[in-house]
């Protein structure tokens, strides 16, 4: 099982990160970095970690952080940490596969490993399975404790090919597959347009109709419910969202484009069919029902921020 870090597991890090450092061979981190250091570092606020459990012990360790800021911000950055006595079980890989969902979940584009030392060929040939490649070496940029100086590769991954679905599979229940698009309208002051449904509140958007494309659907949509002329700018791309409804007795399916677009001008006579509230992406993110959506706000703000 993987689940989110907490302090509780703080002696469980500390235990892991002193077995992992102590051989030299993988981390920069001294033997005698300090447990405060330590600790601080895998529970950092600014990134989110994550545990492996087995057998209800924590076996493992990894954070996920923004490798750079600002026009950097959408390339995501990770570490990782297994206990060797749970070496061999998978622990490296499954958290690897947890982790690459949850960057592209939280809107990242891609990730990249800036110091993977190359004498390390268990975690190089880990990260070549899950997709990553060598796009570059730093000629004898570890010290390692045994061999020396020894290169450190630089490791790099797109992220849009893991496919992206919240809300909870239907199981034995059928499945009523809704092909959508819905908009991350923003005006002038970078506020983005919140609408209330039937269904709950939403971006802008809804079915796309036959023949229609995502884009199409996305200006007619944003038209009907908020009477507004948009401009698309960009594509966010595609998820997947699970909605069980009980008046149908079936998990609607809706595959769902997003786009983001500005806004031009009201239409002139034209009565939008959803109130439409302006907020700040923070408002934006914790006020939207769907996680989808949120995804796509968040997506979009990574690569406008």
């Amino acid at each position: 099982m993987i689940r989110p870090a907490t302090p509780d597991d703080a002696d469980a890090i500390w235990n892991i990160f002193q077995k992992v450092v102590a051989g030299r061979d993988t981390y920069t981190f001294l033997p005698d970095t300090p447990r405060d250091e330590a600790v601080a570092y895998w529970l950092s606020a600014t990134a989110t970690g994550r545990v492996a459990e087995l057998e209800g012990r924590v076996v493992g360790m990894y954070k996920l952080i923004e490798n750079n800021r600002g026009l950097g911000a959408h390339v995501a950055n990770a570490s990782f940490m297994v206990d060797p006595a749970a070496s061999g079980r998978g622990i490296g890989y499954a958290m690897g596969a947890d982790c690459l969902r949850e960057a592209r979940s939280q809107g990242y584009e891609a990730m990249q490993f800036n110091f993977v030392v190359s004498t390390n060929t268990r975690a190089v040939a880990l990260w070549q399975r899950l997709g990553f490649r060598v796009i570059g070496t730093l000629p004898r940029a570890f010290r390692h404790g045994t061999l020396g100086f020894v290169d450190a590769l630089v490791m790099y991954r797109e992220l849009d090919d893991i496919p992206l679905s919240f809300g909870t599979p239907p199981g034995e229940v059928s499945t009523i597959v809704r092909p959508s698009a819905y908009t991350v309208v923003t005006n002038a002051r970078g506020e983005i347009a919140i609408v209330q449904a039937k269904e709950g509140i939403l971006l802008p958007g809804g079915g796309i109709d036959a023949d229609e494309s995502a884009e199409a659907a996305a200006v007619r949509e944003v038209a009907e419910e908020c009477a507004l002329q948009v401009t698309i700018t960009g594509d966010l791309g595609e998820a997947i969202q699970f909605v069980p409804s009980t008046e149908k007795g079936a998990t609607f399916e809706k595959r769902s484009r997003f786009v983001s677009a500005l806004v031009q001008s009201p239409i002139r006579g034209a009565t939008p069919e959803h109130g439409t509230s302006w907020l700040n992406v923070h408002d934006a993110l914790n006020t939207v029902t769907y996680e989808s959506h949120a995804w796509a706000i968040r997506r979009w703000h990574r690569l406008n921020s």
